[in-house]
């Protein structure tokens, strides 16, 4: 009883935010809408090196993955309460971009008197 004093309504409470780099940023609570049944995150990456993230309510909500040749797009669905908690990271690069600038780094430092 005290549960449902503190809480006015049965709305599902979701966490959102908008085109957000990092998953701290994306703590704020909402309560959604009676017809909005489910909290939703959506993950788009660039390049592998860039992930940025969005969280809310939604009345639809369908898990979807789509690849691109420069990144991809991840939406997941949930319907509990503050279920969509995780999130992206932070930026980071990618292990392979990193590699890359690694080996090309070690090329420069070789010169072309070298090679």
């Amino acid at each position: 009883a005290v549960g449902l004093a503190l809480r006015p309504g049965t709305a599902l409470q979701c966490y959102s935010c908008k085109a957000q780099a990092s998953n701290h940023d994306c703590l704020h609570v909402r309560n959604c809408t009676g017809s909005e049944t489910y909290c939703w995150t959506e993950r788009i990456r660039a390049v592998g090196i860039v992930t940025v993230i969005s969280k809310g309510c939604s009345s639809h909500c369908a898990d979807d993955s789509q690849n691109y040749y420069v990144g991809g797009k991840n939406i997941t669905c949930c319907s509990t309460d503050l279920c969509n908690a995780n999130g992206a990271h932070a930026l980071q690069p990618a292990a392979g971009t990193l590699a890359l600038l690694t080996a090309l780094g070690g090329l420069l430092l070789w010169g072309p008197s070298r090679l």
